[in-house]
């Protein structure tokens, strides 16, 4: 049986799944709550693959796929039901990764955000940065902050993404969004020339390498506030894993300007509900303030944790977070056990036992 891709599309809008796989010698995969599930389908052959890519592909993507052999694209089956696709070669076969792209407008309670995320809205200048794993929430959480903006504050906006993944209508903003690949060569280029186009807000889907960061860097010391995302799973990784893209002389500078530029850091988790029928984002929240910004400046950048505990300034832990979840019932003992990062500090958090802000002296 022929692959019947527009099925397949409507079928994942239909059981609310995030995410299609199209692997050639099985059926394809969608994913549930976090889990993937195959669908009733014999195993898909290379023609299947071949022929779903190419009735999603734009063609000027053509290139890059035969180049790098491998390809990111959106797909619209209509005008409100859109996919981000990345086509890749495994074995000598192409496989497809299809994630839904939600695009009715998202706010932060919709996605049971801490609401002191929503402070990073009012800043008009700084790099904030949403960080985590593929598939836990990063693009919707940044697009509930940009709803928040457009709602608010009268200010050019303007996104570079690879593929667009939220359409905005402007309100009291104006929003431009940019594509790699369609409306412009790369990221590097978008972001270089995005400084000539009188913005006051950069959203740039994700810090790639080092020039992106230095790039990024410079619009923040300009003046302006840019929001992005990184694949790190807490703050203190974050800070080295932007080090790391510079040498050991430049060191120094690089976390000085961190330490001026970074706003803030939110690194999310996506966790089972305790009803079973949905996933909830755990975060770690950093807000910048004098303490973190003489950490990061002196590379004390394990220490960040211990003020993070102490709950300063709105800032919480990951574990701080699931036993806020597990208190409200939202989700099981069992589940927060199953991710909680130090159970000794867990189970005191648990008795009300916290952190001082700044245990240790970090200030001395």
């Amino acid at each position: 049986m022929a692959i019947n891709l527009q099925k397949l599309l409507e079928g994942v809008i239909r059981v609310n799944a995030s995410d299609l796989h199209l692997k050639v010698g099985g059926p394809p995969m969608i994913r549930i709550n976090g889990n993937l599930h195959p669908v009733e389908h014999p195993p898909l052959i290379a023609e299947d693959t071949e022929t779903a890519n190419e009735t999603m592909m734009p063609k000027r993507c053509q290139n890059q796929l035969e180049r790098d052999g491998t390809v990111d694209y959106s797909y619209g089956l209509s005008v409100t039901d859109r996919f981000r696709v990345n086509c890749y070669h495994q074995r000598g076969t192409k496989s497809l990764a299809v994630r839904k792209i939600v695009s009715k407008k998202m706010t932060m309670e919709d996605l049971n955000l801490p609401p002191q995320i929503g402070r990073f809205a009012n800043y008009y200048r700084g790099l904030v940065l949403v960080t985590g794993i593929t598939g836990c929430g990063k693009s919707s959480t940044l697009s509930a902050l940009i709803h928040l903006i457009n709602g608010s504050r009268r200010e050019h906006i303007i996104t570079i993404e690879d593929p667009i993944e939220f359409v905005y209508r402007d309100e009291k903003c104006i929003i431009d969004q940019i594509e790699v690949n369609q409306d412009v060569i790369d990221f590097k280029c978008a972001l270089r020339h995005a400084l000539r186009q009188d913005p006051d807000i950069i959203l740039l889907g994700e810090l790639r390498d080092r020039e992106t960061i230095e790039t990024s860097l410079h619009c923040v010391e300009t003046g302006h506030l840019v929001f992005s995302t990184l694949h790190t799973p807490d703050a203190r990784q974050t800070i080295t894993r932007i080090s790391h893209f510079f040498g050991h002389e430049e060191q120094p500078l690089i976390f000085e300007q961190m330490a001026r530029c970074i706003q803030g850091v939110v690194c999310q988790r996506l966790i089972r509900t305790a009803d079973g029928k949905g996933r909830i984002p755990c975060c770690e929240i950093m807000f910048n303030n004098s303490i973190i910004t003489k950490l990061i400046s002196e590379r004390r950048v394990e220490d960040i944790q211990n003020v993070m505990r102490g709950g300063t300034d709105g800032m919480q832990t990951f574990d701080m977070h699931l036993v806020q979840l597990v208190k409200s019932e939202t989700i099981t003992m069992e589940e927060a056990d199953s991710v909680v990062e130090d159970q000794a500090a867990f189970r005191r958090l648990l008795k009300g036992h916290t952190a001082a802000g700044d245990r240790g002296a970090l200030l001395g």
